[in-house]
């Protein structure tokens, strides 16, 4: 794993505009509140060339309502315009969500949290952590209120096992060399003591997950 972060970014495409054979989308960078994300998919739609309902746009502060409105859903402005839109978007590439799984219609909020996960972190085991979590929980909050739970060790399984021996006990001189502590770290392994989220990185808490 890298410790360069890619900003977490999603391709957005109008679906009519793709359902009629027409490529109309962009990059949207996805950290950002879900409410600016939605802006911009909003753009979208009211550019589209197979527009199907109507939205509101507002002439005072631009802020874009799909559907139509008798005032403003952000400023209350009754200085308002009904353009045609479109109302359908569709994720067809990302970029920058590690472990994360995103698919072609997720959640916009959901994004969004995603991606504050990912970019509030500033060093590699984080990272780590974050791929761990992802792996086991569903939910967004859960997964950023554990980061700082989780205990990272780099170096192999029995480094690991020597570590933790040594650390719990006097291991007489005369024994040390007949001991098999990749042995044991296999075995941490096997038992789910210890997870391997990377060449020789370690997940040594795992079991509290």
């Amino acid at each position: 794993m890298t410790s360069q972060i890619i900003t977490p970014q999603i391709y957005v495409s109008v679906l009519a505009d793709y359902n009629n054979g027409r490529m109309h989308g962009k990059w949207i960078d996805a950290n950002q509140p879900a409410e600016a994300i939605w802006q911009e998919i909003n753009q979208l739609y009211i550019t589209s060339c197979d527009p199907n309902v109507t939205a509101t746009v507002c002439q005072d502060c631009g802020h874009i309502h799909l559907y139509e409105h008798s005032t403003c859903s952000e400023c209350e402005s009754s200085n308002i315009k009904i353009v045609p839109s479109a109302e359908e978007y569709a994720i067809h590439d990302h970029q920058g969500f590690g472990s994360f799984d995103v698919s072609e219609y997720s959640s916009i909020e959901e994004l969004a949290q995603m991606a504050e996960i990912i970019t509030s972190v500033d060093n590699e085991d984080s990272e780590y952590a974050i791929s761990f979590l992802a792996g086991l929980y569903e939910d967004l909050d859960t997964i950023q209120a554990k980061i700082d739970d989780v205990t990272i060790f780099h170096g192999s399984r029995g480094d690991y096992a020597q570590e933790l021996t040594e650390s719990c006990n006097d291991v007489p001189e005369y024994l040390m060399f007949y001991i098999d502590y990749d042995a044991m770290g296999r075995d941490m392994e096997i038992s789910g003591e210890i997870n391997e989220v990377d060449h020789d990185v370690f997940i040594i808490n795992a079991q509290d997950f």
